[in-house]
């Protein structure tokens, strides 16, 4: 029979390639734009510097693990290596949720009709986002406490007794005072709170772009200002974000959820489910590249083209 880690060392390689490059070039283009060209930066500049941040760091702790042992790397971690990483992923995961419910709260401010009561809420945001970065860190960082205490590196030992097993660590079963069970549903409580807000937000997104589309005859009616367009493209961009990240966040929840549950713990579910919960910081930036109109694409017109990658240099270079 042959062996699947060598199909899903290739499969984390590419997946882990693919995202450290992309978010790094999009961290590098915000950084570049906030000291460099501060007239360029948009209000959601520094929430997807974060996003792209926590990426990352998923990438380092889940991602490289999970390659480095499919392709032949046993133990090469202890126990305190175990805790560590197990806690940096699961902090880095909680804030993309965080960021992502934010990013999608913002942009609903964003497009709001001068009309809506959300425009009182919406000039004093960008002072808060900072504080609510902060408020993320400290309660992720005191919601998986408990992950320190009760991973440990794999041994030859009898798994069954374990609430998860994966190929590098284990989760061990709680005491009676502190049932494994009980933070599981603590976790999926307190992110299940964001993707709620995610999803209210959304809907509200969708139902305004629909009510504009009803308004005007064809989207490139000269009665719309480009800026119009360009919030139109950012609300699409963001929908985008959200649907990827809801699909692969719960397609890796009800995974961890099915093998919490077995007795006969498998660590290629685990191993799956680690894919498909990467699949978003991989994902992402390509679509924020892609759509993102300060990075030069290329154009029919040569001289528009040399303009557009002009002025991307200055970004990266001029000060």
């Amino acid at each position: 029979m042959i062996s699947t880690e060598p199909i899903f060392g290739v499969a984390f390689f590419f997946q882990s390639a693919i995202g450290l490059v992309g978010n790094s070039l999009l961290l590098m283009l915000y950084v570049c734009i906030s000291f460099k060209k501060p007239q360029q930066k948009k209000p959601m500049d520094l929430i997807l510097a974060h996003l792209t941040l926590a990426n990352m760091v998923t990438f380092f702790t889940k991602g490289i693990p999970e390659i480095m042992f499919c392709f032949g790397m046993r133990h090469f971690l202890d126990d305190v290596g175990c805790k560590a990483l197990m806690y940096i992923y699961r902090v880095a995961r909680g804030l993309s949720v965080c960021t992502t419910s934010l990013l999608s709260i913002l942009q609903v401010l964003i497009i709001s009709p001068r009309t809506s009561v959300l425009v009182s809420i919406k000039v004093g945001v960008p002072r808060y986002i900072s504080h609510y970065f902060l408020f993320c860190w400290v309660t992720n960082a005191m919601i998986y406490i408990p992950v320190i205490t009760s991973t440990e590196a794999i041994k030859n030992v009898t798994v069954s007794r374990y609430l998860y097993v994966s190929h590098i660590f284990m989760i061990r079963e709680g005491n009676e005072s502190k049932p494994p069970h009980l933070f599981l549903f603590g976790i999926i409580f307190h992110d299940f709170i964001f993707h709620v807000l995610m999803g209210l937000s959304s809907t509200h997104m969708v139902l305004l772009l629909y009510r504009h589309s009803k308004q005007v005859q064809h989207i490139y009616s000269s009665s719309h200002s480009p800026k119009s367009f360009r919030e139109i493209k950012a609300t699409q961009t963001i929908l985008l974000l959200v649907t990827c990240f809801v699909s692969f966040y719960w397609i890796n929840n009800c995974i961890l959820i099915y093998e919490s549950a077995r007795f006969e713990k498998d660590a290629k579910w685990e191993t799956i489910g680690s894919f498909f919960g990467g699949c978003f910081p991989a994902i992402s930036p390509l679509l924020l590249i892609v759509r993102e109109n300060r990075i030069p694409k290329p154009y029919c017109i040569p001289g528009k083209a040399q303009s557009s990658q002009k002025d991307f240099m200055d970004v990266l270079v001029n000060s």
